[in-house]
């Protein structure tokens, strides 16, 4: 009965133990068939010399090399079972399919099968499950034979009844016959090993090299055995059904650890005493928990082929994530070590777990998150004061401990600042929505004092300088100076804002650094300049920060200041011995990381020490081991991954694999595709990469995640593409060149240069002979120009005398035209004398009659007499007419003599343009009468109506 309860024990604790993980998991990153484009299942993974992954896909061989996947099949298209990598080549086995890959001259894999070199009977076979490189040789696993080839030779070693293990350790070679046990490669043959009924029917499928005499094997189901030199032991620590599932992977992670990929159960790390370290599976991160094989990268990174695709666990990386509750993403506040406890404060309450004192790296300590009772709801900060836990919650402010979350006010709290810097501090401030509280210890025990008078604001940000003032900050007011009364109970607040010396009213925070209040902004760091009342550029902080955005800062006991700017997080690494003085920074040092994954609005870091500093995140908490991040030395290397020349039709220079050679390409490439990479798989986003093309840049680009470029329109001439890496640390890689070559187009050839320079030759000899036609032809033409001036001059003195005739027509009949104005201007004078002496007459006349017949009357009337009959003498005025318009009445009355007398006046007064009223009045007769005449007149010269009588008058002459 006791027997039976102490293996029921042992069972518990056992459970307990595979039920428990470390409080810290590795990040996982799931690459899926729509990643990598190969089959849903992978079956072996290698790493070569570069950094370059490859794996074993249904699909045939995948490479990765952490930016670019490639995918080559086998002949056949078989499933890929196995691989082995040497120098040149990559060993590959599949179903019914042997061979390997190797570069060709262009850097791409080229497949060589090897079936042709096996003897014609055995080049029939199922799969290939292992490969091992042994020297010179190759030795293939199949399950009914093994095949060595060596020197372009193979031999065949038949199984006795399943060959189910091939393996090197070390400088020894083993293989398992499941029915006759262990056998070792020994004098050119396998020999069985000592003990090896041990392992009778019990595959093995892991072994891992324990010390220089010893190693350990683990089989599928029955537990483990330990080959001590030449014999096989038991192996206690792992008895059978120690594993939850069948093992499928054994990879070594170090001298001390080991991981053991299960086909239902997922990862698990382990000591070689049998104790469990870490469990990996799907509740974890993994895509599933059925892991078909692994390897352990150059990193201390492991990577996982699954049932349906392949992950990839940073086990080495110096950042771990924290989550209190994996059923639930709950967002991480803050935490606090006490006790040798980890609290932390989450979304959804305070958990606590126990850690393990001997681990340095605390993510590692295994153990189970418990959320604190009374704890549940939001909660905003962990602050440890006098040596406990204070919790502020949207529920109140509370002591916690690992028990009970122990409520001391009911109003709720964002942050604790002891008003004494000597601890036990007896008064504590509480920022809390509403302005501040005080509480008081004594004896162990906190009490609520109530809120303090004074002002009614939010106040999440707080801290006091070394003269006592206290400082608070609210990120849309702006920064608050409190002076508390001498009794405790209230506080005056003097706000200070953008008038004041910051650069805003909003974004202000204040922190207290290293003995310093500061304020992080929008702008910088700023600090309080007490003789001026207002806010400067701090001089400690101002200068490494610059204006950048800061929203938070924190230091730790080693000098290093944290902060946060906008979505990055970074730190400022003290530099050695200079701890005491005001500058003497590194950096700032950059997480890429954990860009995008820290509590926005909420940030927090808890430098516990140098291997544990705690980050509030968005899930969970962030563990990262400074330390180790620091330390992190792998060599960098950048690598080109293919170099693509874009014409009519594209071209691969450089595959990505094997060395290249200087390309020469025809005019027809003017754009090229260079992809890069750095196998550097764990923190690949901490990379950055610069580049160049020697002919084209004047010099290296900005640093820039980018793993491609392209040019375009490149002339020809000879260009060397360099490009090196850099991590955020500032390790920079050596630069890698690949050097090619634009030939010119042809008609840029020495061929056709020459075929130029004699065609110039010849050009130039007829050009001397058409440049004397030319002369020749020239002087022809200047003869016959000149004959041709002459005429032209001649023909222009014509014209010349024919304008100067036309000039002088033309000032012949303006003079008529003002002549004709003058002689009409006098006829309409004269009808108006005429007129008037007409009045002159008629009024003597009526004179003459009244008084009685005067003499002197009478002769004044016979003078009028004579002047009307000088006035009539229509001859003289013709005569005048005449002479103007040379002899115009004469010419109309000789071609129509049926004009009279009263006709050809009408012609004279219409010839001299005149208006229809001034003919009346020249005529002595109405308007009526002027235009009677005008038709009479147009009658006799038979004159059509659409002709006037200008026209026709002008036709005459």
């Amino acid at each position: 009965m006791m027997k039976k309860c102490w293996w029921l024990l042992g069972l518990f604790l056992t459970a307990k133990a595979w039920s428990q993980n470390t409080i810290g998991l590795p990040r996982i990153i799931n690459y899926t068939k729509t990643d990598f484009r190969g089959g849903a299942q992978t079956w072996d993974i290698r790493q070569d010399s570069a950094g370059r992954i490859y794996f074993a896909n249904n699909e045939g061989l995948l490479t990765f090399d952490g930016r670019f996947w490639k995918d080559y099949a086998l002949p056949n298209k078989t499933i890929l079972r196995s691989l082995a990598l040497d120098e040149n080549r990559i060993y590959v086995g599949g179903q019914g399919e042997l061979g390997y890959f190797s570069p060709d001259s262009g850097g791409q894999l080229a497949y060589h099968s090897l079936l042709a070199e096996l003897p014609a009977d055995q080049r029939t076979f199922a799969d290939i499950w292992d490969i091992e490189i042994w020297g010179s040789a190759v030795f293939f696993r199949a399950l009914d034979r093994i095949i060595e080839w060596q020197n372009g030779k193979a031999r065949v070693f038949k199984a006795q009844s399943e060959w189910v293990w091939l393996k090197k350790m070390g400088n020894r070679l083993f293989a398992q016959d499941v029915v006759n046990g262990l056998f070792e490669w020994r004098e050119d043959q396998w020999q069985p090993v000592k003990g090896n009924q041990l392992v009778q029917f019990k595959p093995i499928n892991g072994m891992l090299q324990a010390g220089a005499d010893s190693i350990l094997m683990l089989t599928v189901r029955e537990g483990g055995y330990w080959l001590v030199r030449d014999s096989i032991h038991t192996a206690t620590a792992f008895p059978k059904s120690f594993f939850p599932s069948d093992v499928n992977a054994v990879s070594a992670l170090n001298q001390q650890e080991f991981m053991v990929g299960t086909n239902s159960s997922g990862a698990f790390v382990l000591d070689y005493k049998g104790r469990i370290i870490q469990q990996l599976g799907r509740k974890e991160g993994l895509q599933n928990n059925n892991i078909l094989c692994a390897l352990i990268d150059r990193d201390g990174n492991l990577w996982t082929g699954l049932n349906n695709g392949i992950s990839f666990i940073a086990y080495n990386a110096a950042v771990k994530y924290i989550h209190p509750n994996v059923e639930n993403e709950l967002s991480g506040f803050g935490a606090r070590i006490l006790d040798g406890r980890l609290f932390l404060g989450s979304s959804d309450g305070a958990y606590v777990v126990k850690l393990d004192s001997s681990m340095q790296d605390l993510s590692f300590s295994r153990g189970e998150f418990r959320l604190i009772p009374g704890s549940s709801g939001q909660v905003w900060r962990l602050d440890e004061v006098n040596q406990e836990v204070l919790m502020a919650h949207n529920g109140g402010t509370y002591r916690v401990t690992a028990q009970q979350a122990e409520k001391i006010a009911p109003e709720p709290a964002w942050i604790f600042q002891p008003l004494s810097p000597v601890l036990p501090s007896n008064e504590i401030l509480v920022g809390n929505y509403t302005g501040l509280k005080r509480l008081t210890y004594k004896d162990g025990q906190f009490k609520n004092e109530g809120n303090l008078s004074g002002l009614y604001e939010s106040l999440r940000f707080l801290t006091i300088d070394n003269d006592g003032t206290i400082w608070a900050s609210h990120p849309y007011r702006g920064i608050y100076k409190i002076e508390l009364s001498g009794d405790r109970t209230r506080y005056d607040a003097k706000l200070y804002t953008a008038k004041d010396g910051l650069p805003s009213d909003l974004g202000n925070h204040v922190f207290r650094v290293q003995n310093r209040v500061v304020f992080a902004t929008e702008k910088g760091v700023y600090e309080f300049d007490a003789t001026s009342g207002s806010f400067v550029k701090s001089a400690f902080l101002g200068n490494v920060l610059g204006e950048m955005e800061i929203r938070y800062l924190k230091d730790d006991i080693q000098g290093n200041i944290w902060f946060v700017s906008g979505k990055r997080m970074g730190v400022l690494l003290r530099e050695e011995g200079k701890m005491e003085e005001g500058g003497g920074f590194m950096g700032p040092v950059y997480f890429p990381e954990l860009t995008g994954q820290i509590l926005s609005g909420f940030e927090q870091v808890y430098p516990y020490d140098p291997r544990n500093v705690f980050i509030a995140s968005e899930k969970g908490l962030v563990h990262l081991n400074l330390e180790k991040y620091q330390a992190n030395r792998v060599p960098l290397t950048v690598q080109l991954g293919q170099v693509r020349a874009i014409g009519s039709r594209d071209s691969i220079l450089y595959g990505g694999f094997g060395n290249w050679e200087a390309a020469k390409l025809n005019s027809h490439f003017s754009a090229f595709r260079f992809e890069f990479s750095a196998p550097y798989y764990g923190l690949s986003n901490t990379i950055e990469y610069s580049y160049k093309l020697e002919g084209f840049d004047a010099d290296w680009s900005e640093w820039s995640v980018r793993t491609e470029k392209d040019y375009t329109n490149l002339t020809s001439g000879t260009y060397v593409f360099k490009v090196k890496a850099r991590t955020n640390l500032g390790r920079e890689s050596e630069p890698v060149a690949y050097r090619f070559t634009v030939l010119p187009p042809w008609y840029k050839s020495i061929y056709a240069y020459l075929l130029y320079a004699g065609l110039f030759v010849l050009l130039v000899l007829e050009l001397v002979r058409w440049q004397r036609n030319k002369l020749r032809q020239q002087q022809l033409k200047f003869e016959e120009q000149q004959r041709q001036l002459e005429i032209l001059h001649q023909l222009e003195m014509e014209q010349n005398e024919k304008a100067i005739i036309q000039l002088q027509k033309e000032k012949l009949e303006n003079e008529v035209k003002y002549k004709n104005k003058e002689l009409a201007d006098a006829a309409l004078h004269l009808v108006e004398r005429t007129d008037a002496l007409a009045r002159v007459k008629e009024e003597l006349q009526k004179l003459y009659k009244s008084s009685e017949q005067d003499a002197s009357l009478k002769k004044a009337l016979q003078l009028v007499n004579d002047i009307e009959r000088n006035n009539e003498n229509w001859d003289r005025f013709a005569v005048r007419f005449d002479e103007i318009n040379n002899d115009f009445l004469k010419k109309i009355k000789g071609l129509y003599p049926q004009l009279t007398s009263t006709d050809l006046k009408l012609c004279a007064y219409l010839q001299l343009n005149m208006s229809s009223k001034e003919i009346a009045q020249l005529m002595n007769i109405s308007l009526r009468g002027v235009e009677i005449s005008r038709y009479r007149l147009r009658k006799k010269l038979q004159l059509p109506t659409e002709k006037s009588f200008v026209e026709f008058f002008a036709e005459l002459t």
